[in-house]
């Protein structure tokens, strides 16, 4: 079956308005490598950034979109190993499950925050990012995607809250009715201080009722091996993890002009250990009583229903979704003083067990003018509501005995702090969250090379949170329970205006907002006064982009400058009795330019390289509890001044058609907390590293074999810092790996 080959200037990503990164796909027969001759433009890569399908070339906004054949030929496996290639992206990772990706500097932490993230997480339009703070978003494997479309910039007038810095839609591909179709990918993979790696995904689309009805299955396992040490276990490799799961789509046409489809998602990551080194211990290893796990359960379901009346199409999404995610950190550092101030005499490690789950019901209604008229308009409405309870428990084996046995306490009192013999103070809470949302955007194509966007959306959030403590905090009284709620509403607007005077060259101006819910906060646990909460942050976003193709299309030259003003800023403070609290308070911005190239000189190698330079930085000092100010002009952290991606592949006709590929990657330094931009304090810091990948694709007949070499120099590349009991920790890249992988297509 032969592959269309896909022009290497589909790997360009359109800085301003999205850098399309993307490598040519590998001719599979001599047809195949003769049609690569022939250019393939960026036009045909179509996204729905603007809630309608589109061409990403011709929408007025900073979107990247990598394809699903782009991902498979650069090796990707989640969210980790290709997002950072994008413009104005910083992935942050420092536990399995749990990362953060801040887009263009929108962020006062690298990791944790105390409310809704900055930025947004979609499948196929379904929010992932629930109001109030997120139990987990699931890093969804690549394998079988059409695309992901990474969206720099506030999106809050299309795609809601939580997306002030930008957005990350997954698009899946769903089943099809026209043909069966199956694919198989399994990789063998050896990691520096590691043991073997495997995973196994496969995918089967089969056409029940042809043109009508399909369903399509995707299953994927991947088996990560441990390659830290830790000397407190005495485990070699202790942060081995596994991410399982898997897509169910089914899709039915009974018309030609609706469609009905269900979409599930199943994922599930369960890490024996904790992934952060400690570097004062030395390389790949670090110490803790006990092991720190991570388990997380992810299940959405979706059912979607198109229909075009001809003078508009209709659309209805409706979602729910099931999250968990528990975790446990050694805190034996501290059992000597707590042994001491309760009169204590534990023995065993000290641990906090921590997560949550929730549930969330979600959806949406719009309707849209077709495209390519000369007004088009959309318009929508959205309703999300969410449940959680969230916990967060102080415990060690024996803890009722010890309190029974303590001066201060006395026979009896371990049953009533310690019921289950081992945690003895919790804090658990009850979160409901609602968004509700109207939204509107409209375009004008007006003297022939015009376009004018307006757009905005009225939205209101709710977020009422009941909080209990219970344990020896509030011994011998009953447990403490405390009600808050927080209520906004407001709207965002967003306004664009598009100039393409010819078919290779487009500038627009773009200005937008973005929101996220406010955070309430608990009151009567601290003997402090803490404020009732944080309200949404105020952010505006201003850019001007050009698109460029020369060559007759074989270079593409993109850039875009941006400046986002950001204001009221939600942080996450602590009271001098270690209870954390959010707040509104400090001004900061973010200004850069994103830029790309993509050259392709002829059918047999091309070269691709994206440059982002941006400074996010505090417009005023910012006081920080127990810390000091961050002064004017300090660093934000989770961002990074400059970031580099280049790919250069070649492509040869020889049997086998072999292709080869080299990529690098270059991160700036930059701090993983605001305590970090405090005069004086050491600096928790990240960023400064390299990456080179390099890989070696043949194909035989339908099945490609790739040899792959991923971080070749073995650069320790840390993606967060955090202080920990036991010390300092540090999240870093995978260390080199080499690997096979052999792709099967039917």
């Amino acid at each position: 079956m032969k592959t269309p080959a896909v022009h290497p200037l589909s790997f360009a990503v359109c800085c301003c308005l999205g850098l399309l990164s993307a490598a040519p796909a590998m001719a599979q027969s001599a047809a195949a490598a003769a049609d690569a001759a022939d250019p393939v433009t960026l036009d045909r890569i179509v996204v729905t950034a603007g809630k309608r399908e589109e061409s990403v070339r011709e929408v007025s906004g900073s979107v990247s979109a990598v394809t699903g054949q782009q991902l498979r030929e650069s090796g990707a496996q989640g969210l980790a190993d290709y997002v950072q290639r994008t413009p104005g992206v910083v992935f942050n990772s420092y536990q399995p499950g749990v990362s953060h990706v801040v887009v263009r500097g929108i962020a006062t932490s690298a990791g944790n925050v105390q409310g809704q993230t900055t930025t947004g997480y979609f499948l196929n339009d379904v929010p992932l990012t629930e109001p109030g703070w997120t139990i987990a978003v699931p890093d969804i494997d690549t394998f079988d995607l059409n695309r992901v479309e990474v969206l720099r910039g506030p999106q809050g007038t299309l795609f809601g809250s939580a997306s002030m810095g930008g957005a990350i839609n997954y698009i899946a591909n769903t089943a099809d009715a026209g043909g069966f179709d199956a694919a198989l990918e399994s990789t063998l993979s050896k990691t520096r201080n590691a043991d073997l790696g495997a995973s196994g995904k496969a995918m089967v689309n089969l056409p029940l009722a042809e043109d009508v009805f399909a369903v399509r299955a995707v299953v994927n396992y991947r088996d990560d091996p441990g390659y830290i040490d830790n000397v407190g276990t005495g485990v070699d490799g202790s942060n081995d993890a596994s991410v399982g799961g898997g897509r169910l789509s089914a899709v039915l046409s009974p018309g030609e002009a609706t469609t009905l489809s269900w979409l599930s998602l199943f994922q599930q990551i369960d890490s024996d250990d904790n992934a952060y080194r400690m570097p004062a211990l030395g390389d790949l290893v670090r110490d803790t009583a006990i092991p720190e796990y991570t388990q997380t359960d992810i299940t959405v379901h979706s059912l979607r229903l198109d229909h075009d009346f001809g003078w508009a199409g209709f659309t209805a999404l409706a979602a729910w979704q099931d999250k968990s995610q528990d975790w446990r950190f050694d805190f034996t550092p501290y059992r000597a003083a707590y042994n001491a101030d309760l009169g204590l005499d534990l023995s065993e490690p000290l641990y906090i067990n921590s997560g949550g789950d929730s549930e969330g019901r979600s959806i949406e209604l719009r309707l849209a003018s077709p495209s390519g008229q000369r007004f088009e308009w959309l318009v929508g409405a959205m309703l999300f509501d969410t449940e959680k309870a969230l916990f967060e428990q102080l415990g060690a084996a024996g803890a009722a005995g010890a309190f029974d046995r303590s001066p201060l306490y006395g026979p009896g009192s371990g049953a009533a702090i310690a019921p289950d013999g081992e945690i003895f103070n919790a804090f658990y809470t009850d979160l409901d969250g609602r968004e509700r949302a109207v939204f509107g955007e409209a375009s004008l194509h007006f003297a022939s090379s015009w376009k004018l966007t307006l757009g905005g959306r009225a939205f209101r959030t709710e977020v009422e949170e009941t909080s209990t403590e219970a344990g020896f905090g509030t011994y011998p009284g009953a447990p403490r329970v405390s009600t808050s709620r927080t209520e906004e509403s407001g709207f965002n607007p967003k306004a664009a205006l598009t100039w393409t005077p010819r078919e290779d060259l487009m500038v627009y101006g773009l200005v937008s907002e973005g929101f996220r819910f406010g955070t309430p906060n608990t009151p009567g646990l601290s003997a402090y006064p803490i404020p009732d909460g944080s309200g949404s942050d105020e952010l505006t976003n201003y850019e001007l982009g050009v698109r460029t193709a020369w060559l007759d299309n074989r270079l593409l030259l993109d850039a875009t400058a941006f400046y986002v003003d950001w204001s009221d800023i939600q942080l996450r403070l602590q009271t001098p009795d270690n209870f954390n609290y959010a707040a509104n308070g400090g001004q900061a911005s973010s200004r850069g330019i994103e830029m790309a190239a993509a050259w392709r000189p002829n059918a047999t190698f091309d070269l691709h390289s994206a440059v982002t330079w941006q400074q996010a930085r505090l417009e005023e000092d910012l006081f920080i509890l127990w810390y000091g100010t961050a002064p004017e002009g300090a660093r934000l952290p989770g961002s990074a001044d400059w970031s580099v991606s280049n790919t250069a592949t070649w492509r040869f006709a020889g049997r086998w058609y072999p292709t080869l590929m080299l990529a690098h990657q270059y991160l700036s330094e930059g701090i993983s907390d605001l305590n970090s931009a405090v005069p004086g304090v050491v600096p928790n810091e990240q960023g400064d590293y390299h990456l080179v990948d390099l890989r070696l694709r043949m194909s035989f007949g339908n099945t490609d074999v790739t040899l792959f070499g991923s971080n070749l120099f073995d650069e320790r590349g840390v993606t967060r810092t955090v202080p920990e009991a036991n010390g300092l920790g540090q999240g870093i890249v995978r260390p080199r790996t080499f690997g096979v992988t052999a792709h099967w297509r039917f």
